[in-house]
């Protein structure tokens, strides 16, 4: 992912120059003000550009987007939603080890909070939009367990959905439901496959259009899902406007020792890949927790990436809007074949750990002190050698510490 700080990481002298006069709470330095700094949303910048999306920032989107994100209809059996895993109230996400929809899938469900900053989607990055993303789980077998041409009938025979697409995208293609099956897509279900391949070339391309665009406004809606403020960032702000009292308020002496812990790259790792104001670096790495045998078998990244490539809505596809040289991200990934691949999980990010968990990509953690107790004595090596963490030595007291420091971010 591509960091998009704001000059705030580089503060003016001046502010420097009174903080390191002044009686920073814990010892801190100036050097951990300026890393807090990077760490806190005051360092997020704008919504970064969707050029692949032209309705990514047209109000019309957001509502039509929003509607789509709640309706039930759009699913096989009528129960679910997209914010059935992705509820509001948990920072959207679930609680559960495992997504579950018509049945229960193999990951964890991520947040949204702040998903708008990201270059890839899913644990394994095999999308390279929001808007493509927001099509899988309608056809996956074990989510919402429907298809693009049931979807695309939804919104086009609705009256309030048909009065949103037409003034967003123009008249919809002339489609014949009379003439055309209840379910039809080229993925899942072998029947469902022969239905899609019967279908003329031309129309396969009027529902692929109108499914895309269906994406395009859910799109819309979650680029709104701004991260909220936590005690970590009022903190921050504290500091940097030089109102110390303020700052040592909002902070405990144990969650200082943890934050001094996290800021150590001699004691710990945890800035390596946890950085940045959504504390990810939005690269993939192998953490031990790959599977390469048995019935929960998931290589990661390595698949994800030749899935990105494929995909027929990427930046790169018909269903764009982007022009080839606008696609940063998909035109210059790497696709070298020495990269450690195998096993590699998206990092996710450390904000609003206690309404996220369990944690991990197939959610095998329930407590922060679990997942903590994994870095401190992980595996010696992945199941293919390529295991990127060295342990921790952390006392019982640092690791209370640490997570207490993490737990601001809630």
């Amino acid at each position: 992912m591509v960091c998009r700080l704001t000059s705030l990481f580089c503060l003016a002298s001046l502010l420097l120059t009174s903080l390191a006069h002044a009686d920073l709470p814990g010892n801190l330095t100036e050097r951990d003000v300026r890393i807090l700094q990077s760490l806190s949303l005051s360092a997020l910048g704008p919504v970064p550009a969707s050029p692949s999306n032209r309705v990514a920032d047209d109000d019309r989107a957001v509502k039509m987007g929003r509607a789509l994100f709640f309706d039930t209809a759009l699913s096989i059996d009528g129960s679910l939603s997209c914010a059935s895993c992705h509820q509001p109230e948990r920072a959207f996400t679930d609680g559960k080890p495992l997504a579950e929809g018509v049945a229960k899938t193999a990951r964890n469900t991520p947040t949204l909070y702040g998903v708008a900053y990201l270059d890839w989607l899913y644990w394994d990055g095999r999308r390279d939009s929001l808007w493509s993303q927001a099509l899988i789980p309608f056809e996956a077998p074990s989510e919402m367990g429907g298809s693009r041409l049931a979807v695309v009938r939804r919104v086009l025979t609705d009256p309030g959905y048909q009065k949103d697409y037409r003034a967003l995208f123009g008249a919809s293609p002339k489609l014949d439901w009379s003439s055309l099956p209840d379910q039809a897509t080229p993925i899942g279900d072998t029947s469902l496959q022969n239905a899609w391949y019967r279908l003329q070339r031309p129309t396969q391309q009027n529902i692929n259009r109108v499914f895309a665009n269906i994406g395009k406004t859910l799109e819309a809606y979650q680029r709104n899902l701004h991260p909220p403020e936590t005690r970590f960032d009022r903190f921050v702000d504290a500091l940097s406007e030089g109102d110390i009292e303020k700052a040592d308020n909002l902070v405990s002496d144990q969650e200082l020792r943890g934050l001094k812990l996290y800021t150590d790259s001699e004691r710990t790792q945890c800035l390596q890949c946890h950085n940045g104001p959504l504390l990810s670096n939005g690269g993939f790495h192998n953490i031990g927790t790959g599977q390469f045998s048995g019935k929960s078998m998931d290589f990661g990244r390595v698949f994800g990436l030749q899935a990105v490539l494929m995909d027929e809505f990427n930046c790169l596809g018909e269903y764009s809007d982007a022009s080839p040289e606008q696609c940063d991200a998909l035109n210059h990934v790497s696709q070298d074949a020495h990269q450690s691949l195998h096993g590699a999980f998206k990092t996710p990010t450390l904000r609003y750990l206690e309404q996220t968990g369990p944690y991990f990509h197939d959610g095998r953690f329930e407590t922060l002190e679990q997942v903590i107790d994994y870095y401190q004595n992980p595996p010696e090596s992945g199941p293919n050698g390529l295991n990127e963490l060295r342990g921790l030595n952390l006392t019982d007291l640092e690791k209370q510490a640490l997570a207490a420091f993490l737990r601001m971010f809630d």
